[in-house]
């Protein structure tokens, strides 16, 4: 039996940060990072990315503007880190909703919701990371690489979808002439438009169940008459 390859992912998003340095200044240098980085998540949550100001955080943080520069090159690089920290939460929650006892549809329905369940809260953040991917042009990603690696965080949500469909195909739940790439792709979309349209009309993730069961499994279906 193939394993469900996505765990070793979980297992490389969740890999456990290193202690804090015992060093008094190196350890109060950390702990201001983190401070930081808190108040980032809470602006960018509020207000999305552009919105949120370096000054802001740095009040909101109880900090000095060279305190967070000390820390941080500019307001991207942490944007990058709320987002990674965000997302390995988001996605191990996909993973662990991963159940190959249900069926193929039921199983990927559970595994967005649950992520979706998991994202509530931060929708502005997400939403804030996935339009920054969206609209990043290739020269744009080679002149800041922190929008190749918001690229790269975003894409976590195809490739888990991907592995699910992947392993649904090596135990004959779909057939081997599937485009289970192509199938990732559309998921990914509509995992991000529904999250983006349950933002936009107040509404809790919950709430776009039984819309995103009717997308799931016509796309499962499409895969499933594949010749």
């Amino acid at each position: 039996m193939t394993m469900y390859q996505a765990y070793e992912l979980k297992d490389k998003l969740t890999q456990e940060e290193s202690a804090l340095p015992l060093g008094a200044r190196a350890r109060s240098k950390e702990l201001n990072r983190l401070k930081i980085l808190a108040s980032a998540k809470a602006l960018f949550r509020e207000r999305g990315y552009e919105a949120a100001t370096l000054r802001d955080i740095a009040r909101e943080a109880g900090l000095s503007t060279g305190a967070v520069f000390a820390n941080f090159a500019d307001k991207n690089e942490i944007f990058v880190k709320v987002v990674e920290e965000e997302t390995a939460r988001v996605i191990t929650a996909a993973i662990d909703a991963h159940d190959s006892t249900r069926p193929l549809a039921d199983r990927l329905h559970r595994q967005i919701l649950t992520a979706y369940e998991a994202a509530e809260g931060n929708a502005r953040l997400i939403l804030s990371a996935f339009v920054m991917n969206w609209s990043g042009q290739a020269a744009d990603m080679e002149a800041n690489p922190g929008l190749s690696e918001i690229a790269s965080l975003t894409d976590l949500t195809r490739q888990v979808i991907f592995e699910t469909l992947r392993h649904a195909q090596n135990h004959d739940e779909l057939p081997a002439k599937a485009d289970i790439e192509h199938g990732a792709e559309i998921l990914e979309d509509l995992t991000f438009s529904n999250l983006r349209r349950a933002h936009r009309d107040g509404q809790a993730f919950a709430a776009t169940s039984e819309r995103l069961r009717f997308q799931v499994e016509l796309i499962v279906s499409g895969l499933k008459a594949a010749a």
